[in-house]
């Protein structure tokens, strides 16, 4: 089961031999288990169930294939812990029955481990029993995985904390979304005692939007946000706006199906759902945000014009209250395969974004980008690094206004037995420091020496003041040495000879992506 995948509305009661769910007592060792109990909760994608019953059966049949197939995929598509497939799928290739498929998904439990050696190993042995499509995705895995073995090297200086029983349950609580002062957070819950306690096909409950608030310094005990927005149907909280004045939520009714709503936050309670105009839900739309200033929305929609998969979207509020035509954000941001979840930091230039593409170190990664006004670009895309994503997927973080705090939704030691919201700490360290060098020369061979002032201003950081560096004369040499940020890099002369303007753009990453030294040779033109 992957919670993040927007799912087919089903709300069906399984018939009464295959009720059991994962909260459950086990089954009794004494009585018969079927295969076909174990199968029916399988085709239903309730996987904890099967996987329960599956364990029953292969103590009796060790050396099934089918059961430990079924095993092994049951931990990959549960929150359970996926890296215990790997002994499951390693005695399958034992037996020698091992196909494309195996190797592949051999090698998915060996990237959640993050065993990228041995992933890289089992995803080629996929690639070579399989066709050129499937060999494509192969590939793909291949190259996430020595992403993720250089954003391992440099892991950031974080503290993650578990928000403990009063947020979190036994049951799955993801995509939080908190406001930038940390007045309140909305989350995503499907845990028991919510709207409806009819358990759906894949045996857990409806999904519901809690809320907490903060006092004393303490998050409250979250509670249902209930009606009008809750019903006994599946609602997600999909986005929030800084100030909370505004939620997004993605429905999964019967009558509506890959669309973005909105929630007004009036009197301490979020109000009847608005559902967004055709411009913005003319497609498969999945998730959406809201710009500090109400003007913007961005969201995630899977429709012709896109790149593939979901593409991120920006539409800009018409004087009649209504969304215009929205525009892709491009080749930048987007790529082949899916991005989701958009958030438009109070900034008003640095976007938030998951991603399956760019530099992600396997499934989501959660990158962000800054957007340049005056020439209408976006930066690339930089991986928010290690831990903060893993070879999991990542799709949410909601910063405080200070960027000293964040959170997001994972599984992790010490956490309540699925997802839970976790609080990260950015602990404070010396920033890393980049050297770019290299030599300065010019169009003109016989001019040796080189008489200039380099200009360093930190784009990302208006209240820094601009660095200066002098090349050698002599040789045209130069070292800079900068923090992380994004830069305008931009030579002038400071003798006899002129040379044409000279400005470039020049992006330091930080620690997931860290460069100790780049090299950059650059050639000036002399005015004529």
């Amino acid at each position: 089961m992957n919670l993040f995948v927007k799912k087919t509305f089903q709300l069906f009661l399984l018939p009464a031999l295959f009720t059991q769910t994962l909260y459950s007592q086990k089954p009794s060792t004494t009585r018969f288990i079927d295969p076909r109990e174990a199968q029916e909760h399988f085709d239903h994608k309730n996987f904890q169930s099967a996987l329960r019953v599956y364990k029953e059966l292969i103590k009796r049949e060790p050396d099934s294939y089918d059961y430990n197939l079924k095993i092994a995929l049951c931990y990959l598509n549960t929150n359970l812990n996926k890296t215990q497939a790997i002994q499951y799928l390693e005695k399958i290739t034992n037996m020698d029955k091992a196909d494309a498929d195996i190797w592949y998904n051999l090698g998915k439990a060996y990237q959640y481990a993050n065993r990228f050696d041995e992933a890289i190993k089992a995803y080629t042995k996929a690639k070579e029993k399989t066709s050129r499509k499937d060999a494509e995705k192969a590939d793909r895995a291949i190259e996430t995985c020595y992403n993720g073995k250089e954003l391992i090297k440099f892991p950031l200086d974080v503290t993650f904390e578990n928000l403990g029983k009063e947020v979190n349950s036994e049951y799955a609580d993801y995509y939080p979304f908190a406001t930038t002062n940390e007045s309140f957070m909305v989350f995503t819950s499907r845990r028991k005692g919510g709207k409806s306690n009819s358990l759906e096909m894949d045996g857990l409950y409806p999904s519901d939007i809690y809320m907490t608030t903060v006092k004393d310094g303490n998050w409250m005990k979250a509670s249902n946000i209930g009606s009008p927005v809750n019903t006994s149907l599946d609602e997600q909280a999909v986005g929030l706006s800084p100030d909370g004045s505004t939620m997004m939520v993605y429905l999964d009714h019967i009558d509506s199906l890959g669309n973005i709503y909105m929630s007004r936050f009036v009197n301490n309670k979020f109000q009847k759902l608005i559902k967004l105009n055709s411009t913005v839900n003319s497609g498969f739309e999945t998730s959406g945000s809201i710009s500090v200033d109400g003007e913007i929305i961005f969201f995630a929609s899977e429709r012709p014009d896109g790149l593939g998969g979901t593409d991120l979207y920006m539409a800009k509020k018409l004087p009649n209250g209504q969304w215009a035509l929205p525009q892709n954000l491009g080749k930048t941001i987007n790529t082949q395969y899916n991005e989701d979840f958009p958030h438009m930091s109070e900034d008003g230039k640095t976007l938030y974004f998951a991603s399956q593409g760019h530099s992600s170190m396997g499934g989501y990664d959660i990158f962000k980008s800054e957007y340049d006004a005056e020439n209408n670009t976006w930066s690339e895309p930089q991986n928010l690094g290690y831990p903060i994503n893993t070879t999991d997927d990542n799709y949410t973080i909601s910063f405080t206004q200070d960027q000293r705090f964040a959170y997001v939704s994972a599984v992790r030691a010490g956490g309540m037995g699925d997802l839970d919201i976790w609080r990260i700490r950015f602990n404070t360290t010396d920033q890393q420091v980049t050297c770019v060098s290299g030599h300065i020369s010019t169009n003109d061979s016989t001019q040796t020496k080189i008489e200039a002032t380099i200009t360093a201003t930190d784009l990302s950081n208006k209240d820094r003041l601009p660095m200066y560096f002098t090349p050698i004369a002599t040789s045209g040499k130069y070292i800079m040495a900068l923090t992380p940020g994004r830069y305008s890099i931009s030579i002038e002369s400071t003798g006899t000879l002129q040379y044409e303007p000279y400005t470039e753009t020049i992006v330091i990453l930080e620690k997931g992506s860290y460069q100790p030294e780049i090299k950059k040779d650059i050639v000036l033109t002399i005015k004529k």
